[in-house]
């Protein structure tokens, strides 16, 4: 059933004393740009002033010294409370009127609902958008369909509390855009803990168990005060960059925030799921005894004694125990090597997803051939997910396609035809993230165990580097801006940033923990741009007169990999880099400076984007036999050719994401740019961190760049000798 906000009547009637049109349309609450009254001169200061149902939150304004900022120029975006949503506001927090508010939680509420040198229509927005306020903190859009007004219009919520007004939205002045809201934006400020402490009633058993095995006291990490201190030591902007045919200007990451998801299972799933093990009549004590018998269950195998370290001997136990022997027991809840702690650490991650916008960069799939994917690390060392965004026509079993799952995988060759359904995930019905904490709801447990290791693993990992490093998430550097702005001077070689704040970034040196790159090196994180020839539009490059990077390899189950690297070569500046693995030089170095049909590559081309997999034999097109030969040759050689479900825009209007417009797109298997380079064979042993380095050999130019697009990371079971084989997506 849909939800209903009841929007005072008095919004509409003001607006309408105050001579504005408003637009009360049918079935079409998302009009185009045109079809909304522009006010000529007038700035976001008159536009309070000048509305009488706005007139508490310009007093609030007026006591926060804000009012000559919203008259300046600029382009901002505003969610202005009704007075009605301002009274609501009052009676809750106990203030008799606006003038009790203090002047500085007055300063608060108006950058609670601001964002700067954004303009943001709702029109422009995908089911949710998340953006950043003027207090550096997340705004959650969220029009899903499931709330509507009295109108039976949808409505679009702003952090899970206010909606914006159907009618008066996209009211555009001179200095940007106004959308009224039905609430005032309060800003949560509390950490972690404070936020599942208000919220726990829905998963007493996960918060107990959280709070017993010590975790909660580990959701205290939020900005790093060292780095507040010392980026003055870095230029705010980096000028004239050129990693490739075009000039960027860098920004500095603003703060160093550290941030924390967890994955929650309610208390019903437990007594609906696992009723031989939960009830809601069992005392607390019983409750976290079963979920460590689960959490036993779960881990009680070699591997796992293996990955976690688990058979090592405890050097500072003086009869010589192993870690199992000593902590594998109720008594011991806040030991790593517990199985309880093991089991709850795996549910959280090591970054901040405050909206499932954030979850997966979904742009540039095409989603007949795979679902959007992303690998990432968990808390617990030496474990990581799969969070994947399931489509039924890459599942035709998913219950909820085109909704989150982890640890799912869709019957295929690769797992013995046996479907592992994983996880739904979905957003709770209330306040789900603070300062550093988000956290969501599964209707299943998470376990990095047997199943997850042999089933859900046993595939072509793609990992995107972008998802490698969790401060580029937590400091909003990843999925930043409007993915279908193309380069401009404007937005990319400026200190302006492009649309809904998009910036291109560089890490300084120690910014990015894990990472060690040399003081010749400048290290780019580029914003996503659906035109480029990127997996998901987006890369990171390494550049410098004498680049040197290295970092860990992202966690995955131990076994024999073959380890890829994937860039678009033979376009603008590119490099030349000797890859090592665990400090131990690996084959010839890579050179990014030609394509696939070069012919060290040896690939088959109709062109530089040519329809290539198409069976004729005509034109320059070639015959299936004449690809899959081609293939044989490419991997002797070293390379792969992209993958059909990557694509870019090459023209036309760019859809929602993810859909895939054939005429409109590039598929990255035609283009003979885009290519995935073996690097070598890398064996990855239990209780271990693999590095993986790469060293510039090319003297040609100080601005060469090598692209770390994405990694692949697959079972020799899959591409070796006798393996069952890959697709081609």
């Amino acid at each position: 059933m849909k939800k209903q906000f009841r929007l005072w009547l008095t919004v509409c009637s003001a607006f309408f004393v105050a001579g504005h049109s408003v637009f009360l349309s049918s079935c079409n609450d998302d009009l185009p740009a045109a079809s909304y009254y522009t006010f000529t001169g007038e700035m976001m200061s008159d536009y309070l002033k000048s509305r009488e149902d706005f007139s508490l939150f310009t007093r609030i304004v007026e006591r926060a010294g804000q009012m000559d900022f919203l008259a300046s120029r600029g382009g901002r975006t505003l969610f202005p409370p009704v007075n009605a949503g301002v009274e609501d506001f009052l009676k809750e927090y106990g203030y008799a009127s606006v003038e009790d508010i203090p002047e500085a939680y007055c300063d608060t509420l108006v950058k609670a609902c601001m964002i700067d040198n954004s303009i943001v229509y709702t029109y422009n927005l995908t089911e949710t958008s998340q953006q950043k306020n003027e207090l550096d903190l997340p705004l959650v859009i969220q029009t899903t369909g499931d709330t509507v007004d009295a109108n039976g219009m949808v409505l679009s919520i702003v952090n899970r509390r206010a909606a914006i007004i159907n009618e008066l939205k996209n009211d555009s002045v001179e200095n940007g855009v106004c959308h009224p809201v039905s609430k005032v934006l309060v800003p949560s400020t509390s950490l972690g803990a404070s936020l599942l402490e208000e919220n726990k009633a829905d998963f007493t058993i996960y918060y107990e168990a959280f709070r017993r095995t010590g975790l909660l006291d580990s959701l205290s990490e939020y900005r790093d005060d060292e780095y507040e201190a010392e980026k003055a030591n870095f230029p705010e902007f980096l000028y004239n960059q050129k990693p490739g045919n075009y000039t960027y200007t860098l920004k500095r990451p603003d703060h160093r925030y550290s941030g924390f998801t967890l994955f929650i299972v309610p208390d019903r799933v437990l007594y609906e799921k696992y009723a031989n093990l939960f009830s809601e009549g069992m005392s607390m004590e019983q409750k976290i005894d079963a979920l460590y018998d689960l959490a036993v269950e779960k881990y009680n195998d070699n591997q796992s004694a293996e990955i976690f370290g688990l058979n090592k001997v405890d050097p500072t136990n003086p009869e010589g125990k192993t870690y199992k022997e000593l902590y594998w027991n109720k008594n011991s809840l806040t030991n790593p090597h517990n199985p309880l702690k093991i089991f709850m650490t795996y549910h959280i991650l090591d970054r901040m997803f405050a909206s499932t916008d954030k979850f997966i960069n979904c742009w540039g799939f095409n989603t007949a051939y795979a679902s959007p994917t992303e690998w990432i690390n968990t808390m617990l060392d030496f474990s990581s997910m799969k969070l994947e965004k399931v489509y039924s026509t890459t599942d035709p079993e998913v219950e909820y396609p085109r909704e989150f799952y982890i640890n799912h995988s869709e019957a295929s060759k690769y797992n013995s035809n046996e479907r592992v359904r994983g996880s739904r995930v979905t957003v709770p019905d209330a306040d789900n993230f603070s300062l550093n904490v988000a956290y969501y709801y599964v209707d299943d447990v998470l376990a990095y165990d047997q199943t997850t290791r042999n089933n859900v693993y046993n595939t072509r990992l793609r990992i995107d580097f972008q998802t490698v490093w969790p401060e580029l998430t937590n400091n909003d550097m990843r999925l930043n801006g409007d993915p279908r702005e193309g380069y401009s001077e404007a937005s990319d070689n400026s200190e302006t940033g492009g649309k809904a704040g998009g910036f291109n970034y560089y890490a300084p040196k120690g910014y990015i923990e894990g990472v060690e790159f040399s003081e010749t090196s400048v290290f780019m994180v580029h914003r996503p741009k659906l035109r480029w020839w990127d997996f998901g539009g987006d890369e990171i490059t390494v550049q410098g007169s004498s680049y040197d990077v290295e970092f860990k390899l992202p966690h995955v189950p131990p076994g024999t990999y073959e380890l890829r690297i994937a860039y678009p070569g033979g376009v603008g500046n590119r490099g030349i880099a000797q890859v090592y693995l665990d400090d131990v030089p690996q084959g010839l170095p890579i050179d990014m400076r030609y394509g696939g049909s070069d012919s060290r590559v040896a690939g088959l081309y109709n062109g530089g984007s040519g329809w290539r997999n198409k069976d004729e034999n005509s034109n320059g097109i070639y015959t299936t036999e004449e690809l899959e030969e081609n293939a044989r040759v490419m991997k002797n050689n070293g390379y792969y050719s992209a993958g059909k479900s990557v694509i870019c825009y090459n023209a036309g209007n760019i859809p929602e994401q993810p859909q895939y417009v054939p005429m409109s797109a590039n598929v990255l298997y035609n283009v003979a740019s885009c290519l995935r380079r073996k690097i070598c064979e890398v064996v990855i042993l239990p209780n271990k961190e693999h590095t993986v380095r790469f060293r510039s050999v090319f003297t040609g130019s100080s601005d060469a760049a090598f692209v770390l697009e994405y990694m692949e990371m697959v079972p020799l079971s899959i591409c070796g000798a006798g393996g069952i084989g890959e697709d081609l997506y």
